[in-house]
């Protein structure tokens, strides 16, 4: 574990494995059941996190934890009413152009960036400069290699309220990988659909990806 606080990094592991039982929690925090129960409690009391009890075949129920909707929300940063009026408004009026025209000009000036200082890295070095470049702009990514592929999985989505307006952002993104990676990259989970992640798989071309 890093150095995030006890209540961040639970909200983050949760956000991960979709729900999580009190001994995963307590061994990914590195302390006692009791203690990662005292965290939990107070997760509970501020609406971020649920338990459910699994009981089993033999010993003692067991708790599992997930985020409520409460809890899913401290991951999106523009999950804002007026941010999504806004977009609705503008979908209504018929200038969702402008929208896509804003993503289309961000995701320009990205692909800029990104290739100017991925320029003479191998693939393993670009995709952790991919994940350096995500993480500084709010997603929160991580990576680690499958096989002869990447799994880029970025747990928050600052355009979240943009994309489940304009499906086009996730493909420009997408796309902006495959450009600046020059790789093949299949987009395999997204939050706008419901995953509690975005996933991609990044293969060298001509490999294939394997989810």
């Amino acid at each position: 574990m890093d150095d995030r606080l006890p209540r961040e990094e639970i909200l983050i592991f949760l956000k991960r494995n979709n729900r999580a039982s009190l001994k995963a929690i307590a061994d990914h925090l590195g302390m006692t059941k009791m203690g990662a129960y005292k965290h939990m409690v107070k997760l509970e009391n501020e609406g971020l996190v649920s338990r459910k009890v699994i009981k089993k075949p033999v010993g003692r129920p067991e708790y599992v934890f997930e985020l409520t909707d409460k809890g899913k929300q401290f991951f999106q940063n523009s999950d804002s009413l007026i941010l999504n009026e806004l977009l609705n408004f503008l979908d209504r009026e018929g200038h969702g152009n402008i929208v896509i025209k804003f993503l289309k000009e961000r995701v320009r000036h990205l692909t800029k960036e990104y290739m100017e200082k991925m320029k003479g890295k191998e693939m393993g070095e670009k995709v952790e400069l991919l994940r350096e470049f995500r993480s500084r702009d709010g997603y929160m990514a991580e990576v680690k290699r499958v096989g002869n592929s990447f799994e880029l999985i970025e747990l928050n989505c600052p355009i979240y309220k943009i994309a489940s307006v304009y499906g086009e952002a996730c493909q420009l993104e997408r796309d902006l990988f495959a450009k600046v990676l020059n790789a093949e990259v299949q987009s395999t989970h997204r939050q706008v659909i419901g995953s509690p992640v975005c996933r991609f798989i990044i293969s060298k071309k001509g490999e294939g990806n394997s989810a």
